[in-house]
């Protein structure tokens, strides 16, 4: 379930932009580059800052003073990608596709519906996207609203029955999302999309199929290439292949490696606290545990937790008597992003000789696995 625009006129006013990082366009100097203007009513902050997403973290690279509403940045890009505006003591944030271009921000707030951006052709056709998501995301939305409202009351098959009135429609997005890609194959808007709305939920083969719908033209992006480096990493963790090994520390500081559960059946289990469907999903897999444990079938769980005092509360509270390890880096961790973890809970079961033979497995899946394995 993901995420009107009012026209505004946009204020030039030159005298009062504080231009940041490199130098604008002039006669003698034609080489591409761009220019982040912004005007933005009832702005308070003193200082903005343009950040990229890298390595799984916002990353800033130029800053900003601001004077009575505006600012500016200015620079070069090798190739178009989304940058990050934010402000100091703030948490508003502006998302834009910037391109080599003269690019212009106008609001009179920080309202995300009230912001108009002029002058990167990507970002205009990355909002077109969004705009026909919308109707799709709304569907979706009023069926939760209506499971939500009847969970106390329908039946389990009636339940059931919205659950699959859900996954079709959810199916029918997924369906436009993939359509709109193999159309624009030659966009960087596109590899965009794939990372954003579909690379977390693919397997091998379904990546590596809508790769091939993205022109040569924009292999150099770093879109193309984080995709490639998801492929990479899912054929590393593929079913049927050996499990990469680590290890890390658990509560008191103790290392314990993948490789000590060689000889029994283990899933690895990647969850947090903070994580409501993973604490939601921890009573099936407490029970499966106390079923299959004594015929050889191990868990190993692995936080995605930075709190270290709300983990082992955790742990506590919904009972997880099994080990577990965490290095306290949130998505950072060394084993999520190993076995290329973009979303929790999710786990992967191995074989008493190291080898990956399922993935993902929840519910009763779990447990009509485990009863085929003993």
């Amino acid at each position: 379930m993901n995420k009107n625009i009012k026209n505004l006129t946009y204020i030039l006013a030159s005298s009062l932009l504080i231009a940041c990082g490199g130098e604008q366009n002039t006669d003698e100097n034609k080489e591409p580059s761009y220019t982040i203007n912004a005007t933005l009513g009832g702005l308070s902050y003193q200082k903005a800052y343009l950040n990229e997403f890298k390595d799984g973290d916002m990353q800033k690279i130029d800053s900003c003073d601001i004077k009575d509403g505006h600012f500016s940045f200015s620079g070069k890009m090798d190739m178009p990608e989304v940058r990050y505006i934010n402000f100091n003591e703030g948490k508003e944030m502006i998302a834009l596709f910037v391109e080599n271009s003269e690019i212009a921000i106008s609001s009179n707030s920080l309202n995300p519906d009230s912001i108009k951006i002029n002058g990167s052709a990507l970002h205009t056709q990355m909002e077109g996207f969004k705009n026909d998501l919308k109707s799709y995301d709304e569907k979706l939305k009023a069926i939760v609203d209506r499971y939500y409202a009847s969970v106390e009351t329908a039946t389990e098959e009636e339940l059931k029955s919205i659950e699959a009135e859900y996954e079709k429609e959810d199916s029918v997005k997924i369906h436009f999302i993939e359509e709109y890609v193999t159309k624009n194959g030659t966009s960087i808007v596109s590899p965009y999309i794939v990372l954003r709305y579909l690379a977390g939920m693919y397997e091998l083969a379904e990546l590596e199929n809508i790769a091939t719908k993205l022109s040569k033209e924009i292999e150099n992006s770093v879109y193309v290439k984080d995709i490639n480096d998801r492929i990479a990493t899912l054929k590393k963790t593929a079913i049927g292949s050996p499990a990469p090994l680590f290890s890390m520390n658990d509560a008191e500081g103790n290392p314990i490696s993948l490789e000590s559960f060689k000889g029994k059946y283990v899933l690895v289990d990647f969850w947090a606290s903070w994580c409501g469907p993973c604490r939601a999903e921890n009573p099936n897999v407490v029970a499966a545990y106390n079923k299959f444990h004594e015929k050889g079938f191990e868990i190993f769980g692995v936080s995605l937790d930075e709190s270290k005092d709300k983990w082992i509360e955790a742990i506590g509270k919904d009972g997880l008597t099994w080990s577990h390890v965490s290095d306290l880096k949130g998505w950072e961790n060394e084993a999520a992003k190993l076995y290329g973890v973009q979303g929790i809970p999710f786990s992967v079961l191995i074989d008493k000789e190291g080898i990956i033979i399922a993935k993902n497995l929840r519910g009763e899946d779990l447990h009509n696995k485990l009863n085929e394995l003993f």
